[in-house]
């Protein structure tokens, strides 16, 4: 049965939109109101009106639930990214002077910080090997690597024991997956779990995936 998309469709979106906002708010409440930010995803959920209706028609429940969080996937980028364009307006700097991490960048800066040879660090900013474009000066020149490794360093020690001896076995000491599956007595696809777990705290640690 196709999907009416009535006033109950759109209220519902807008219980979307405000799940959506709430995170993001909590981090640029200082630079916009929550009922600004839902507002703009509303009428970003109006735009792409064939989008919401592709994620929420579906009949079957488990395909529903992904569809939703998918929605509010879409909505809550929609909503970083007017945030940070807010918090840009109002503090003089331009959203595309933000620098994000992405996983395979984050592998390799755990590695140079676990071995401590930062001079062998110009490969991890490689914006052709990382799969972006540099947005500023590379690391490794002066205080800028010292503070990243800094922030790496505060990362790691976010984690949990379990997740931070993992990852350190992985991707400092190199170990094999079988390998540290059989010293932590877990299966190696549980390992793998955990160290894609890890990645992605330490990049929400970091500031989170860009949303552009």
């Amino acid at each position: 049965m196709a999907l009416e998309l009535d006033d109950a469709f759109w209220m519902e979106v807008t219980e979307f939109a405000a799940v959506a906002a709430a995170p993001v708010h909590r981090n640029f409440n200082k630079f916009i109101d929550f009922d600004d930010l839902k507002q703009s995803a509303c009428e970003f959920a109006v735009k792409k009106k064939h989008k919401v209706v592709e994620y929420l028609d579906r009949e079957d429940r488990q395909e529903r639930k992904q569809g939703e969080a998918a929605l509010i996937k879409m909505l809550r980028r929609h909503c970083d990214r007017v945030a940070r364009k807010e918090k840009a307006a109002r503090t003089g700097y331009r959203p595309e002077d933000e620098y994000f991490y992405r996983p395979a960048m984050v592998e390799n800066l755990v590695k140079v910080w676990g071995s401590g040879e930062y001079d062998s660090a110009g490969q991890v900013f490689d914006p052709a090997e990382m799969g972006q474009k540099r947005k500023r000066k590379v690391a490794s020149e002066g205080n800028d690597l010292l503070a990243m490794m800094s922030d790496i360093d505060a990362a790691m020690k976010s984690l949990d024991p379990r997740t931070y001896g993992i990852l350190y076995l992985r991707l400092v000491d190199e170990m094999k997956l079988a390998e540290i599956a059989k010293e932590w007595e877990i299966s190696t696809q549980r390992v793998d779990q955990i160290i894609q777990r890890g990645i992605r705290k330490i990049i929400e640690f970091l500031g989170g995936y860009t949303p552009y």
